[in-house]
């Protein structure tokens, strides 16, 4: 990978420049959307000099199956690759506390993931496991001297121990009566941490490994990754050995756990076993290390987060919806440790209550007096700094695009992620003095220099007033070589969640079944419209949970507005609309298609036909309690049998004489989120109604393509109907073009790149 270092000029709105594009630059083609590289799983060594990551190239047909790990110099100077195990998962890396050397698992061998030891001026890696089925996770105790990791499969999961530098006797630590399934290093470095069923049914176990898959059903999911048949519990064990014992234990799930710097006292988030599927039940406790009662810190519906202990162990900071209720923006809570004697949730201070936005990627600064985080601002991401002690936000950056806090730990650098409409995320070092300092970032990376070769179509912001007033915004892709004096075709694409966002990143990629049309639309003479209706996140808590109990009203003026805008700006023709969505997005196509008749041709991916049969189907309850019976809080009367009427009447299928779009559907043949008979109740109405259909299933997915083909099949489809419906094209999909198209993949991955 080459490296690319830019020194930035002070005040610039946004730390990077659109890429120069050579003369001979191009349009972006098909193949072009399977070419993505990312960046993953950084961490910074202990003196703050270097950071390893995890990049992942793109790949086709199937999904990745290499990773390598890149070393970056946090001071510029360097970024290379130091395993080039090809066809290998290298990933997870940690520095030794040392910081002389770094481990990794690999999938080198076929022996599962195995854990290897490498030191950062490069050479071969030494192996550390050999364990049959590989390993699941590991670490350093605090001094490095010990290094510990879990193995083995049902009951033969257990805890194993070698010396720091991985070349001693291996020992099995715990021996327990069922199978561990996570653990930690105690602060102090001579005890751990873990978590373990307390009962365990080993038959069942070896059944299922031998394939018989045949079981009862929890909720009406097939899957049973949400169904929990024994409490799991906390336990703790000397790294010398002897008798685990037991912390916590009750009816209910451990579902988190983090060790105070200071030693002695644990924040825990436990739940019951069998709560709702989204876990709203979620509380935090405090735990004493030598047993006791628990100390409830939460009591509420709503499902907390650990950011954890600040520096010096005196406070704790969770993450929670507003207020602790409803399904709002989420914030920043804080409260003092030592004070015991109040566990009421009025002992937390809500630090961010002023920021009325979404907040993310939250760090403790080293001080233990503020705490950075990532703050969702409409179409862009910025840099914030709460301070603890006076709740006062302030706004650190002012980025036209998209930030993240790829590494937050107190060295004397943050390595932040950032991604605008013009690149993919790449990694930069700040200090964090100057965080939000554009000019004194560095870039470390460049993960797609095959990006200079393409000829990118200009994106902005736009803004427009809704039926109500109400300022909405959203982005717009204008075609290649716009000319102004022109109308083209638009194509308006609505975001999943709904509590989600477009925002000022690089919108092309194949990584999801949606954002991967913007620039090969343009390159194809199209608009592109992405608008943050009424329901997104990024505008505060009102603008997101104004949808609750209305589903439709203000989202669907909304979007209309916008479109409306768009034509009286005269970009978009209103006789060549087109519309698409996945997920929320695929409950807005099906509604535009009983509602509208303005469109030529509707994509509708994972959409809700029928809110009654999806609250049976799916496995989030929670958010349709929320958006259709009006109410999150866990005994409320929000079901569908509680306003039969209500939730009838928001479902698409109840209107569907009304359709006459030509309408292509898609649908995970295994989405538990918005499953398969969605697609077919609208599927069979449409046929039956003679409007225009087809139904595209994708075997063995779920509620996101992973498929790389599959991703190309949806993406050639959706081309195809809007050209047949939109243009007048002969026909919708061809599949000899699809072969075609994917031999293509392949050749220009197979092919040396720039850089």
């Amino acid at each position: 990978m080459r490296l690319s270092i830019l020194l930035l000029a002070a005040g610039l709105a946004a730390p990077f420049p659109a890429p120069l594009h050579a003369q001979d630059s191009r349009p972006m083609e098909i193949p072009d959307l399977f070419r993505q590289a990312t960046i993953s799983q950084v961490t910074v060594s202990p003196d703050g000099s270097r950071a390893l990551y995890t990049f992942t190239p793109p790949s086709y047909p199937e999904p990745s199956r290499s990773q390598q790990i890149h070393l970056a110099m946090l001071d510029g100077s360097g970024d290379r690759v130091m395993t080039r195990a090809e066809g290998a998962q290298n990933q997870g890396a940690q520095w030794h506390p040392s910081g002389r050397f770094f481990g990794f698992t690999s999938t080198r061998g076929g022996n599962g993931r195995q854990l290897f030891l490498m030191w950062p001026e490069g050479g071969e890696p030494w192996q550390v496991t050999s364990v049959a089925g590989g390993i699941s996770s590991w670490g350093w105790n605090a001094d490095g001297s010990a290094l510990a990791y879990l193995a083995g499969r049902g009951m033969e999961a257990q805890l194993r121990v070698v010396d720091g530098e991985g070349r001693g006797a291996h020992r099995t630590l715990t021996a327990h009566p069922t199978p561990v399934s996570s653990f930690q290093w105690g602060e102090a470095g001579n005890h751990l941490f873990f978590l373990a069923p307390d009962a365990w049914d080993e038959g069942e176990f070896q059944r299922r490994r031998a394939g018989y898959e045949a079981r009862p059903i929890q909720r009406g999911l097939v899957f049973d990754d949400f169904v929990h048949l024994y409490p799991e519990h906390l336990w703790r064990v000397d790294a010398s050995g002897g008798d685990p014992r037991r912390i916590t234990s009750g009816d209910f799930l451990v579902r988190g756990f983090e060790e105070s710097p200071a030693g002695g006292t644990l924040a825990v988030v436990m739940a019951p076993r069998d709560p709702h599927i989204d876990n709203r039940p979620n509380e935090v406790y405090l735990v004493a290390e030598a047993g006791g009662v628990p100390l409830r810190l939460t009591e509420n519906d709503v499902s907390e987060s650990l950011v954890g202990f600040s520096p010096d162990g005196s406070l704790l900071a969770i993450t929670a919806q507003k207020d602790f209720a409803g399904s709002g923006i989420n914030e920043i809570y804080v409260r003092a440790v030592t004070d015991a004697a109040s566990a009421a949730a009025s002992a937390w201070t809500a630090v961010t209550a002023s920021y009325d936005s979404e907040v993310s990627d939250v760090t403790w600064a080293a001080d233990g007096e503020r705490l950075y985080f990532v703050g969702n601002d409409g179409v862009n991401q910025n840099l914030y700094v709460a301070g603890v002690r006076d709740s006062r936000v302030t706004r650190l950056s002012d980025l036209r695009g998209v930030v993240s806090i790829a590494d937050g730990s107190h060295s004397r650098v943050a390595v932040l992620g950032f991604s605008d409409p013009t690149r993919p995320e790449d990694l930069h070092a700040a200090p964090w003095d100057a965080l939000g300092e554009p000019s004194a970032w560095l870039r470390l990376t460049d993960a797609n220099p095959w990006l200079e070769e393409i000829q990118l179509a200009r994106t902005e912001s736009v803004r427009w007033r809704s039926a109500d007033g109400t300022e909405i915004e959203g982005l717009v892709v204008y075609p290649l070589d716009h000319d102004p004096s022109r109308r083209y075709p638009l194509i308006t694409e609505i975001h999943g969640g709904p509590a989600a966002v477009f925002e000022n990143r690089f919108l092309p990629t194949a990584a999801a079944p949606h954002r991967a049309y913007g620039h090969l639309l343009a390159a194809r003479g199209y608009a592109f419209f992405l608008p943050n209706y009424r329901g997104s996140s990024g505008y505060g808590d009102e603008f997101r949970t104004e949808i609750a109990g209305d589903y439709w009203t203000r989202a669907t003026e909304d979007i209309h507005a916008g479109i409306d805008h768009l034509i009286e700006q005269g970009l978009a023709h209103p006789d060549s609309l087109g519309f698409m969505g996945w997920s929320a997005g695929g409950h807005w196509s099906n509604w535009m298609l009983v509602t509208s008749d303005r469109f030529k041709a509707i994509s509708s991916g994972a959409g809700v036909a029928n809110w009654i049969s999806l609250y049976a189907q799916t496995d989030n309850q929670a958010s349709r309690e929320f958006y259709l019976g009006r109410n999150p809080a866990l005994d409320a009367a929000n079901k569908p049998w509680d306003d039969f009427d209500h939730w009838w009447s928001e479902s698409p299928l109840k209107y569907i004489e009304n359709a006459s779009t030509p309408t292509l559907l898609h649908y995970g043949e295994l989405d538990q989120r918005i499953p398969m008979p969605q697609g077919q109740e609208l599927h069979l109405a449409l046929k039956s109604l003679g409007v225009p259909t087809e139904f595209m299933v994708y075997p063995g997915e779920d509620h996101a393509l992973r498929q790389p083909r599959n991703r190309l099949v949806k993406l050639m489809s959706d081309l195809g109907w809007f050209e047949m419906w939109i243009r007048g094209a002969d026909s919708w999909l061809e599949w000899d073009d699809v072969l075609e198209t994917g031999k293509r993949i392949e050749e220009v991955l197979a092919a040396p790149g720039p850089g």
